[in-house]
């Protein structure tokens, strides 16, 4: 029973961040009349290989879509951020409008390093003319290895961040001086790049996050229980793949982790299951019927029903269809 109990609290962790990320992602993506091959791959190729985590966002599907063009709020969005709204004035960008997808490539610090790296990819519409002048002002100009390189200075004193245009639609954004990495050989082989190659599995979707599980540590102990068991579940997990894709009025949102074997996924898979079966067994009490209004208590019962946890080789998947009524959701305030 403790092994079990375990394995459940681990499953619930897991679940409540996968349909957490899903209620988030179903603002974005809520309607879509057609869906389109994903242009994910294209930004994809110019970054450097060997990215731990990916992410990749198709803002124009945001922008079509029904639930940004209905939103009760239509004024733009704030950026506490002098430094950004300084660029839009200077510059004319404004990422509401102008900024069409962006991929975003990160690795952790190196040892004895604080700072991490990270690469952006944006795709839209820029005025180089304007940029360059703004960096002029405000940083400095370089020529690295035949590029224009735009320098601004981050928010740690001495360091700086550069831009580069690859072409007059779509710029690159290096956390450091050099953008060297950008036009070093890329590889697109999957045992070079584990993350692109999950990337793969979810072309078509309007967004997706890949990462990979950083190290469990060894005093590993969630809501202060400490366990060699739930540790050793906890790190078969080695990477995480969320992905999101509108079809017709609804949103297919898939939660991926790969597994160290085939055995930790079928185990993971089962507690999950188990996890759901205590979810509408609770869901059918009188009390939660009496916490929530009908809606409600609708519209959570498709959710659990909907779900659908498998598990294929080392990966378990949740995958989940959101339709419209998942904006009915009005969850009980908690007691004050």
């Amino acid at each position: 029973m403790r092994m079990r109990s375990k394995i459940l609290f681990t499953a619930a962790v897991l679940a409540t961040a996968g349909i957490a990320a899903a209620f988030l992602l179903y603002g974005n993506f809520r309607r879509s009349e057609t869906t389109h091959a994903s242009p994910a791959p294209a930004l994809l190729s110019a970054l450097p290989a060997g990215a731990p985590t990916l992410i990749f966002i198709d803002l124009a599907a945001v922008r079509a879509s029904w639930f940004y063009q209905h939103r009760p709020d239509k004024g733009p969005i704030a950026v506490p951020d002098k430094s950004y709204a300084d660029f839009v004035r200077s510059t004319g960008f404004n990422f509401e409008k102008d900024l069409d997808r962006v991929a975003v490539g990160a690795w952790p610090a190196a040892p004895g390093e604080k700072e991490r790296k990270a690469v952006i990819i944006a795709e839209g519409r820029f005025d180089r003319a304007k940029i360059r002048d703004y960096a002029m002002r405000k940083g400095k100009l370089e020529r690295q290895d035949g590029h224009e390189v735009f320098l601004f200075p981050a928010k740690d004193p001495g360091q700086w961040n550069a831009i580069t245009f690859l072409d007059d639609h779509r710029i690159a954004l290096v956390q450091g001086e050099s953008v060297a990495p950008l036009f070093s050989a890329h590889s697109n082989a999957s045992a070079a790049d584990p993350a692109r190659e999950r990337a793969s599995r979810v072309d078509g979707a309007a967004v997706f996050a890949i990462t990979r599980v950083p190290p469990i540590p060894d005093n590993f102990a969630p809501g202060g229980v400490q366990s060699a068991q739930l540790a050793n579940l906890a790190r078969s997990v080695q990477w995480v793949t969320l992905a999101a894709r509108p079809e017709g009025d609804d949103v297919r949102v898939s939660l991926e982790g790969d597994c160290s074997s085939p055995t930790d996924a079928r185990q993971l898979q089962a507690a999950l299951e188990v996890l759901r079966m205590f979810g509408r067994a609770g869901l059918a009490s009188t009390k939660a019927r009496q916490s929530m209004d009908a809606a409600t208590y609708t519209a959570l019962q498709k959710l659990l029903q909907s779900a659908d946890v498998t598990a294929e080789g080392p990966r378990v998947r949740i995958l989940v269809e959101l339709t419209p009524d998942i904006l009915k959701l009005k969850l009980p305030k908690s007691p004050r």
